[in-house]
């Protein structure tokens, strides 16, 4: 599967931005790009073919080369934010877990540029795949994509190494924000329409890191908009272990 996922990466927005064309009319990205050479990295990563560590070091090293690093970390994201979105087993999650931990460990990338703006706009629930203007996602695969995200991040959240570096520390407020959307939405709100597609999504931060979910509502310090069905019983937007029981009731 990782090879699939390289070359849709390679023949699809990657070919797009960097393409080269040539004689036949054909569109292609150049083999001895930077962005070819970050497809490599992650494929190999995806396929056991590396370590998390070896493939940080070297993407460290690509990135950190070159004059627009900017734009670098941008092409990073959205290659290793897609990988985690259409990989659903934990050994390819996992990897890149364990890939990103690495990353954060190299001096120079210690700080992961542009990776939180680009986390934010990818959870933003299953309704990003099915608005997509370019390819709309259906249902089921908007389904999908929503789940892998979330375990993704869920295992982020617990990975204790993860913990002790700022900008992955403290996932478990993404799935708080998933269970909210999950299962505090009427089906008569906006955001409540597809709340179907929003319960395989939930139920992998119980599954995977339900440890974590209790102890930031056992802090009850975070505070997080509430959904109607939550409001209508007089919940509020503190978290804590009254809205950790309304969700295990849902």
């Amino acid at each position: 599967m990782a090879s699939e996922w390289a070359q849709s990466q390679r023949e699809g927005w990657l070919c797009q931005l960097y393409g080269k064309d040539s004689v036949d009319d054909t569109r292609s990205l150049p083999s001895d790009s930077v962005q070819s050479k970050l497809v490599t990295i992650l494929e190999k990563l995806l396929s056991n073919q590396t370590t998390p560590k070896d493939a940080a070091t070297e993407t460290a090293s690509l990135i950190l080369s070159q004059e627009d690093t900017e734009t670098l970390w941008n092409n990073l994201w959205g290659l290793y934010l897609n990988a985690a979105e259409t990989f659903g087993e934990e050994q390819e999650l996992g990897a890149l877990v364990d890939y990103i931990v690495e990353l954060a460990s190299v001096p120079d990338a210690s700080g992961l540029p542009e990776f939180s703006m680009n986390v934010t706009e990818s959870c933003q629930g299953p309704e990003r795949y099915l608005a997509n203007l370019s390819s709309p996602a259906t249902p089921d695969a908007a389904k999908t994509a929503w789940k892998n995200i979330n375990t993704f991040s869920a295992l982020l959240a617990k990975n204790q190494n993860a913990q002790k570096i700022p900008v992955l520390a403290g996932w478990a407020r993404l799935g708080v924000l998933t269970l909210v959307l999950a299962l505090e939405q009427s089906p008569s709100t906006r955001q409540g329409q597809n709340v179907e597609l929003h319960a395989p999504a939930a139920a992998q931060w119980f599954r995977i890191s339900r440890e974590e979910i209790e102890k930031l509502c056992n802090n009850g310090t975070d505070r997080f908009t509430p959904g109607d069905l939550w409001a209508n019983r007089g919940g509020g937007e503190e978290c804590d272990n009254t809205r950790l029981q309304f969700w295990r009731n849902a």
